[in-house]
């Protein structure tokens, strides 16, 4: 860029002042994060019949009449008198379900970094300023 400035002088003369300026570029070199790919890890839900065999037991309580014929003796008679009630509970055993949830497996997601370094080239721009002497009289360059 070149800046011509004109000027009066108190006696009337006309001189000119002009300004070159040296210019440099200057190379700045930063960094940016960039996506470059990733991981996406879903988790669904899917469900499968499964089967369980078990074996269950019953009980059945029965009163059996027998026939008898014996004597008893006076103890037996006295105990054999007296009131008294006797049960007995039949059961059975039913299939009973209870879930467990557990963690079988694990998927892990994380960063590994690492750092690289990279020469990065590329090129700048300068002015020169040549400054010659110039003769009374001679041709002015353009």
């Amino acid at each position: 860029m070149t800046t011509t400035t004109v000027t009066g002088t108190t006696e009337g003369a006309r001189t000119e002042a002009g300004t070159v300026q040296e210019v440099r570029e200057e190379l700045t070199v930063g960094t940016r994060k960039v996506a470059t790919g990733g991981v996406r890890v879903t988790s669904s839900v899917s469900e499968a019949p499964v089967e369980r065999t078990v074996t269950l037991r019953e009980e059945e309580v029965s009163a059996e009449r027998t026939p008898a014929s014996r004597k008893l003796s006076a103890e037996e008679a006295e105990a054999a008198f007296r009131g008294r009630t006797v049960e007995a509970t039949s059961t059975r055993e039913e299939a009973e379900v209870s879930k467990q949830a557990r963690v079988v497996g694990e998927v892990s997601i994380g960063r590994r970094v690492s750092e690289r370094e990279e020469t990065v080239r590329d090129t700048v721009r300068r002015t020169e300023v040549e400054v010659e002497k110039v003769e009374a009289g001679a041709p002015k360059a353009r």
